[in-house]
This record gives structure tokens, C-alpha cells and sequence, in this order.
């Protein structure tokens, strides 16, 4: 694994906000779902730190340990942040138990709703996250869960990727649904 900060950002003085991306197994961050959030969170004035998972990467019987050293580890690069948050897809929602034990903000891209452990932390949780999931996704199993603190966002016929399978304009606007929810989530709760 290796971490490096996204491009054009600047260094800051005073607050110091730093947000997280995690990628999918799959799923870098250079790819559209974390690109634009990253985009976003810049020019927002956000030091965006990026993780990439490198060949000898293998989370072996413990995805949960392996996803929290990583967001740890990129968070080391910035240990006196004033606000932090994490922005993950899919294999990256494994640190949602890192997450709400350090109490850190979160946007969940495709999270893996059908792991017990990320089920019972998120159905306990007191924090605000946001949370993406594609209604034809087999992962985003809300049910049970929308009573709880997180905002749960809905993308209709969107699979795991977020988009709709043949139909390149209906991904767009699925697309266009993800980043609008997420600036929404930054200017009502992070600012």
C-alpha cells in the first residue's frame, strides 16, 4: 500500500482538513467514483490523501485490519488535522469499524452491506455519514439499517458500480446523483 497526496493540493495554514480516499479491490482512486469526490473535497480547500494498493497487498483473513491500518496510515501523514474524513468504495468500507471507533466522518461508496461486521457497526452508529448504494448492487442490503444515523442514498437500477448496465446515459445521470449528494453531505455537515 502506498499513499500520496492528490494532486493540486496546496498546503494549508491554520485548520488543516484532511480527507482519506480508499479504493475498491478493484476500483482505483483515480477512477470516477473517488476522482470527482476528490475533486470536490480540493477545491473545497481539503488535503486529499489518496491510498493505492500496491501487488504485495493482500488483506489476508482480516479485510476489517487491513482497510483500518491503511486509512491510519494515511491519516499519519497529517497527525494534527483539524477535520478528517474518509471517502471509500466498496473494499474500502471494510474501515467503517475503524472509522466510528476513531469517530471520523464518512462518505461510503458501494459499501459492503452484507458483511456482519460493517451490518452491526453502521446499526449502532451515532455518526452522520453518507452512504451510496445501487439498488440492483447485492452489497447494498439497507434493510434494517435506515432507522440509523447515517443518510442512505438510493441510486435506482444502479448496480455495484453505479451504473446501469447498457444504458450510458442513465450511468451519467446515476453519476450525477452520487456527486450531488455527496456536496450536498460536505456543505450541510463538513463545510
Amino acid at each position: 500500500m502506498e499513499t500520496f497526496l492528490w494532486p493540486g493540493c496546496e498546503p494549508t495554514h491554520g485548520e488543516t482538513k484532511v480527507a482519506v480516499l480508499v479504493p475498491g479491490a478493484g476500483y482505483k482512486v483515480e477512477s470516477p467514483l473517488l476522482y470527482w469526490p476528490a475533486e470536490q473535497l480540493r477545491d473545497r480547500g481539503w488535503q486529499v490523501q489518496a491510498i493505492r494498493w500496491t501487488d504485495d497487498d493482500e488483506p489476508g483473513d482480516d479485510p476489517h485490519g487491513f482497510a483500518a491500518r491503511a486509512v491510519q496510515q494515511a491519516f499519519a501523514e497529517f497527525p494534527h488535522a483539524d477535520h478528517r474524513l474518509i471517502v471509500a468504495k466498496s473494499f474500502g468500507t471494510f474501515s467503517i469499524p475503524w472509522a466510528e471507533e476513531a469517530h471520523v466522518p464518512a462518505i461510503w461508496l458501494t459499501p459492503i452491506l452484507t458483511d456482519d461486521v460493517i451490518r452491526r457497526t453502521l446499526a449502532e452508529t451515532s455518526k452522520p455519514d453518507l452512504l451510496i448504494g445501487g439498488s440492483k448492487d447485492k452489497f447494498w442490503a439497507t434493510d434494517a439499517l435506515s432507522e440509523t444515523a447515517p443518510t442512505f442514498v438510493d441510486i435506482l437500477d444502479a448496480n455495484h458500480s453505479l451504473e446501469v448496465p447498457n444504458d450510458w446515459r442513465a450511468s451519467l445521470a446515476a453519476h450525477i446523483q452520487v456527486f450531488t449528494a455527496i456536496e450536498r453531505f460536505l456543505t450541510g455537515r463538513l463545510v
